[in-house]
């Protein structure tokens, strides 16, 4: 099963423990640094990349990278090639190295070696420490010295080692721009090391001379080294440069464009307009229309099929952009708009596949420039909108045909009519059910119309193999169903197919809870509870029924039966739910949101319950009197009045727990936060209902307007409608028809069903925090002492795992610190009132890594509490409550308290005695 995630953590020791861990996986690894076998040693280094992602704070990463250099300074050269590699593999945590100095030092001193190789090795060391050595002089003399070496190895790595620093250091790059030149120049440099080192001057982008002198040097090669590689390599290299710098980029583009006219080599041809391609990324607004011009007269003069397609994938890059669009506007005429046209039709006249769908595409980026034209800036024979819309449905219907792969993709958006011919052909079928999901989830009356095609191939015998398949046509057929009850002969044939596989009947039944059909959800997982291996998964299916079977109830019995049986699923289902929890799945959102849909039924039963006391228990003889003597007549209600006010108030506590809910959910899908937006707008409109029944302030309408098609956004918007009818009737006293508007509302509520999200069974993207604090309490988790009249330095670091960041990334953390006395010494004097203290900072990680530090005061002896939580900010500045959250212990003292005061003792005279 998809087990859900959940990112909060609530130790009170989980920073300690993580120190200790750290310590302790270090000290293992250094053990085997110092065993007396290679093989050891070489085991224990290359496992320090995964201890570095696993424990990323700069303590632990600065005390291992020094052990290292010890290591690379000392060993032979297989134990420094595979430090190179944990130097390759944790570049991100370089930055986390305190003495850099030091470190470098003990790498360096090996490029004084006899040794070729070792002197190899530390070239290529050096290069991966260039983001923080950027300007160390001595490193870049010996990077010049490597190129003069008489060994290939060590050239290599000179080689390698130049590229890297050259992107890091702009001196360095000014500075070894005519050497680059002079060796590739020269003779006697052999033609591999000519084609390693012309890549080198792609990085001379650093100011305007630099990347202008590496682009002279690269012309000159273009005409003194005509070959082939060459000519490939130079022009590769002159357009990452300009891609980097921008200055060039008009004067690249013509070399470009001229090697693909005048050079005869398809190779060349290509490459160029590959290069030509990049540019139109990178930089389509600093292109001349003569530039494009070009590429039109080429694409429509060439033999060549494969130059065609070339030149169409850059002409359709550029017509995405907004220079094109200004081309169209200013420069083209009609003759250019012409040939624009014989472009576009190419899709018709060849038979090419790639090669009509590129000019297809660029046939609908014209169509779309033209589009948003406020007037016709040209009279053409055929529209061009018209003109790519018939270019669409040609090769849609040419696809239909189709073998080739690309063929096939074009069928997951064609009509029912393809449906007939392809319904066996399984991979059709997986592409046509998830375009179908797509609509249904927009609007589910468009799935209804093809119910009878989903059943027949449900009984099919072609597909009863395939689980995918039968788990999609089961969602088409929940999602037709909307609200409404799935027929029984239907329910039995779903079931039916389910139970052929477990793993698919999860699937489904997942997908039954999502849709709220819950019935069908509470007959899967009975049956899944018993084929389960693990205790915590059997649990976790047992919640699942006993939710379903909760839901199942609330649809069926309209009396209190049904809701008194619901709510004993669910709490049986709370306590499976805890009881499948482990400390990596901590279920915390699923119990959470089935104890808040556990108080908002008891909340609507308190409601009802109330409405009904009303009914049945009219006011007393000597309310009337009452209600006469304050001049309220809603006054004559007292007791019911009490009660619609804790319904209040209860509504309001659900609707700010619903939204600490939501700030718990970082993770979730779009669909998920909706859900649970929609609870707490629900909890608010059966809130306002009772405001306005138990206020004499009828003058305030609600909006009744919605933009969301749903049931439970319909049903709010018709409870909305209702009690702005309620308002309208001026009553200054509680009737029954006040009543039967709220029992009324409660009951459309129960009504709805209850769609469980995405969220609650599995989370998509995953995002956990980890934070370390400096200093730690000790194993005994003594408190922390400090003086009273001192401010304490407390250090927060914390490291950021994430995976598929899908919905929303991490901009910001915000760690919170609060102090709190727990325990004040009595004989303490003081003036300070309130000795609590609260400390909040905002800081943004830097390759998910960040720290900050705090000036904690404790003013009063004592105990204190400190709770340290971190929160996470995404793009859109949203604070969200998901990260971890610890305590620790502090003690104040003073000394002034402890010190007792001396005694002075006289001896009495003999004259006194």
């Amino acid at each position: 099963m998809a087990a859900p995630m959940q990112t909060v953590l609530s130790q009170d020791n989980i920073s300690s423990d993580q120190e200790q861990d750290a310590n302790l996986a270090f000290s293992e690894l250094d053990k085997g640094l110092r065993s007396p076998k290679i093989g050891i040693q070489c085991e224990s280094i290359v496992r320090f990349p995964s201890l570095f992602e696993k424990y990323p704070f700069p303590i632990l990463i600065n005390t291992a990278f020094l052990r290292l250099a010890d290591i690379f300074r000392n060993g032979n050269n297989f134990l420094r090639w595979c430090i190179l590699q944990v130097t390759e593999q944790s570049k991100k945590h370089l930055e986390k190295i305190l003495n850099i100095d030091e470190f470098v030092r003990k790498i360096f001193s090996v490029i004084h070696s006899n040794d070729c190789t070792a002197r190899a090795l530390t070239l290529r060391t050096l290069a991966n420490l260039a983001s923080i050595i950027t300007e160390r002089k001595n490193v870049h003399h010996s990077i010049v010295n490597g190129f003069d070496s008489n060994d290939a190895v060590e050239v290599d790595a000179a080689v390698f080692a130049a590229g890297k620093f050259a992107e890091q250091s702009s001196s360095f790059a000014a500075s070894i721009c005519n050497n680059l030149s002079d060796m590739i120049q020269n003779i006697a440099t052999p033609v591999d090391l000519k084609l390693q080192l012309i890549p080198i001057l792609q990085h001379m982008y650093h100011d305007v001379q630099t990347s202008s002198k590496a682009r002279q040097v690269c012309l000159e090669l273009l005409s003194s080294l005509p070959s082939q590689k060459f000519v490939i390599r130079t022009l590769q290299t002159m357009t990452a440069l300009a891609c980097q710098s921008l200055i060039d980029v008009q004067s690249q583009v013509d070399l470009l464009i001229s090697r693909v006219t005048d050079d005869p080599r398809q190779s060349v041809k290509l490459i160029a307009l590959k290069d030509l391609n990049r540019l139109a990324m990178k930089a389509p607004q600093m292109w001349k229309y003569s530039s494009v011009k070009s590429l039109i007269t080429v694409v429509l003069q060439a033999k060549s099929t494969a130059v065609k397609i070339a030149i169409l994938e850059v002409l359709g890059t550029l017509a995405k952009s907004v220079a094109f669009h200004l081309f169209l506007t200013h420069d083209v005429s009609a003759a250019d708009m012409q040939k624009i046209q014989e472009v576009c039709n190419l899709c018709y006249v060849s038979q090419n596949p790639t090669l009509s769908a590129k000019a297809m595409e660029f046939y609908t980026n014209i169509a779309i420039c033209f589009k948003s034209f406020k007037r016709k800036l040209f009279r053409l024979d055929q529209d061009p909108v018209e003109g790519a819309r018939l270019a669409i449905t040609t090769q849609c219907c040419l696809s239909v045909w189709g073998t080739t792969k690309e063929d096939k993709k074009v069928l997951k958006c064609l009509n029912d009519d393809i449906v007939k011919t392809y319904r066996m052909k399984i991979f059709f079928l997986i592409l046509l059910c998830e375009g179908l999901a797509a609509i249904g989830s927009e609007n589910h009356i468009y799935i209804r119309e093809i119910i009878p095609n989903i059943l027949s191939l449900l009984q099919s015998s072609a597909i009863c193999q395939e689980g995918q398949v039968k788990t999609y046509l089961g969602t088409l057929i929940f999602q037709a169903a909307g609200s409404e009850t799935i027929p029984t002969e239907i329910q039995k044939l779903i079931l039916r197919n389910g139970h052929k596989s477990p793993w698919f009947m999860y699937k489904l039944a997942r997908q039954a809870m999502r849709y709220g059909q819950h019935p069908v959800a509470a007959d899967l997982f009975n049956s899944l509870s018993h084929l389960v291996a693990s205790e915590h998964l059997h649990f976790w299916m047992v919640a699942l029924q006993e939710i379903s079977e909760g839901e199942s109830y609330l649809m069926k019995e309209k009396d209190d039966n049904g809701m008194t049986k619901t709510l004993l699923c669910y709490q049986k289902s709370l306590s499976s739910l805890k009881a499948a929890s482990t400390q990596v799945f901590p279920m915390q959102f699923q119990t959470d949101l089935v104890h808040l849909r556990i108080e908002l039924l008891q909340a609507l039963t308190q409601l009802i319950q109330t409405c009904n006391t009303f009914r049945t228990c009219p006011p007393p003889a000597i309310a009337t009197a009452l209600a006469l003597t304050n001049g309220q007549e809603i006054s004559r209600c007292g007791q019911i009045l009490s009660q619609l006010t804790k319904c209040m108030k209860d509504f309001e506590n659900l609707k700010q727990k619903f939204g600490d809910l939501y700030l718990t959910c970082f993770d979730a899908d779009p669909q998920t936060l909706y859900t649970v937006t929609q609870l707490q707008y629900c909890c608010e409109v059966m809130k306002a209902g009772v405001s306005a029944v138990i206020t004499t302030d009828n003058s305030r309408l609600f909006p009744v307007s919605s933009e969301n098609s749903d049931v439970l956004s319909v049903t709010l918007v018709n409870i909305q409608k209702d009690l702005n009818h309620i308002l309208k009737t001026n009553s200054q006293a509680l009737t029954h028809e006040h009543m039967d508007f709220l029992c009324k509302s409660v009951q459309s509520l129960l009504q709805v069903p209850f769609r469980y999200p995405r969220y609650f069974f599995q989370s998509i993207q995953t995002t956990k925090l980890n934070l370390a604090v400096t200093p730690q309490q000790n194993m005994r988790m003594e408190p922390l002492l400090v003086h009273h009249n001192t401010l304490f330095t407390l250090k927060v670091e914390g490291v950021i795992e994430h995976k598929q960041q899908m919905f929303r990334q991490v901009s910001q953390i915000c760690i919170a610190v609060n102090t709190e006395i727990t325990n004040q010494q009595h004989n303490t004097d003081t003036k300070v009132k309130d000795p609590n203290r609260s400390y909040e900072e905002t800081v943004r990680p830097h390759k998910d890594y960040f720290s900050c530090s705090f000036l904690l005061s404790f003013p009063v002896a004592g105990l204190y509490s400190v709770q340290i939580r971190g929160l996470v900010l995404d793009d859109a500045g949203t604070k969200w409550n998901t990260g971890p959250q610890f305590t620790m212990t502090f003690k104040s003292y003073d000394d002034t308290i402890h010190r007792k005061p001396k005694i002075v003792v006289s001896r009495t005279s003999f004259g006194q005695m």
